[in-house]
């Protein structure tokens, strides 16, 4: 940050510890730069570009965000008990809840229409 253009020398630019993530160290950087707002955004534009740029000439990895997203089976005779749903996990050893097909009563089939009058 010191060698950016724009960083004032005095006083020192520093960069602390604001935060930890699930995968991340979360880090501030603090400069000084002239007090006009194009001055501060090139001077952030510079530090922030050197910042990337040495951190990955340190061999430092900048990951993308990643996501887990589970599904869960909604065939199962647990669907909608909260206490007994999967949410998605794979089959385990002590067995899976049947599908709700096979612990549902068959539906109770329907009289067939009566016959069309004949004209």
């Amino acid at each position: 940050m010191r060698d950016a253009d724009g960083v004032s020398p005095d006083p020192q630019a520093d960069v602390i510890v604001v935060g930890l993530g699930a995968a991340t160290v979360n880090l501030r950087a603090r400069w000084w730069s002239d007090s006009r707002i194009a001055d501060v955004l090139l001077a952030q534009d510079r530090v922030l570009g050197e910042t990337k740029r040495r951190l990955q000439a340190a061999g430092v990895d900048l990951p993308f965000p990643t996501q887990q997203i589970l599904f869960h089976d909604q065939t199962e005779e647990t669907d909608g008990d909260r206490t007994r749903q999967r949410e998605g996990w794979p089959p385990s050893a002590a067995g899976n809840p049947a599908p709700r097909a096979a612990v549902r009563p068959a539906p109770v089939p329907m009289p067939p229409a009566p016959p069309a009058p004949l004209a």
